[in-house]
């Protein structure tokens, strides 16, 4: 167990809730009006922000914000919005390279970087990504595990701990705090997933999925199942990452919460009591001592 940007992350399962992570500023987000200049509605943001951290509260479950962004512009003009109005982790995440540097640089600028956590470093990130992450001193990064070449369980787990993998290349720079994300591009990637993760939990690194890509992507949800079963399906899918030891969920859109946070604090609160057989005993604020 140790603190990840303020939020005690890692160990067996049941000692630490997982931290949720919920998506703001995304495309074609409505209460974003011009995604260039960063133009947004700041009431709605507020509003989805304080729905998040309602929920996080009810729950005992420790909440991120994912920051999207599309230009450097933008990037800083959210994120002296949400430094303002949240005081947890931050995920810099965008749509380039670019974007997300310009993002670290101005937490660095800002003496926030022990709040950071970059959304994501992948096969195809740039040198220069690296080598900021160094300079702006920060310690936690999603490391994404995607391959075009090889989708299996066993390449992607090649792709984290290789000599010259991305760990071994973060770590170099500085990075002690390893998020791995299996990559999740549909519904039976999940079983990949859940592979992935035991391995990366076994080796000490922090494992977790963006979940919600699993529906997102799965076309026949609507036309075989119906309207009525997307947020129940949400809910299990992102629950599920929990109950195979995830120790972080990118759930998507933060409006989401409200489904999202009860249905993780359930398997959470499962996962503690079986703990507690064990002999472990979870802090007064686990979802456990919340909901049960």
């Amino acid at each position: 167990m140790r603190s990840v940007c303020g939020i005690n992350m890692g160990g067996d399962l049941g000692d630490t809730p997982a931290l949720l992570a919920g998506s703001i500023f995304y495309d074609r987000q409505k209460i974003v009006s011009d995604p260039l200049t960063g133009q947004f509605d700041k009431n709605e943001a507020k509003r989805l922000i304080n729905l998040q951290s309602k929920w996080s509260e009810i729950t005992g479950i420790p909440c991120c914000i994912d920051v999207i962004a599309s230009t450097p512009k933008a990037m800083k003009t959210y994120l002296d919005f949400i430094v303002e109005n949240f005081e947890g982790p931050i995920m810099v995440d965008g749509t380039s390279s670019v974007v997300k540097i310009e993002g670290i640089r101005h937490m660095a600028a800002n003496d926030l970087s022990n709040r950071v956590i970059y959304n994501s470093i992948s096969q195809e990130s740039t040198r220069e990504e690296f080598e900021t992450i160094g300079e702006c001193g920060v310690k936690a990064v999603v490391v994404l595990l995607v391959e075009s070449s090889d989708f299996s369980a066993e390449g992607k787990i090649r792709m984290m701990t290789k000599e010259d993998g991305l760990i071994a290349k973060l770590g170099a720079e500085g990075v002690t705090e390893f998020l791995v994300d299996p990559g999740i591009i549909d519904l039976p990637s999940m079983g990949v997933a859940m592979e992935v993760m035991s391995k990366a939990k076994e080796m000490g690194y922090l494992p977790g999925t963006a979940a919600h890509n699993a529906i997102s992507t799965w076309s026949g949800l609507k036309a075989k199942i119906g309207d009525n079963f997307k947020k129940p399906a949400i809910a299990v899918i992102n629950a599920l990452t929990v109950a195979w030891g995830g120790e972080f969920v990118i759930y998507g859109p933060m409006v989401l919460a409200d489904t999202v946070f009860p249905a993780v604090a359930m398997v959470e609160a499962a996962l503690a009591q079986s703990a507690m057989e064990r002999g472990k005993c979870p802090d007064l604020s686990h979802p456990l001592f919340k909901i049960a």
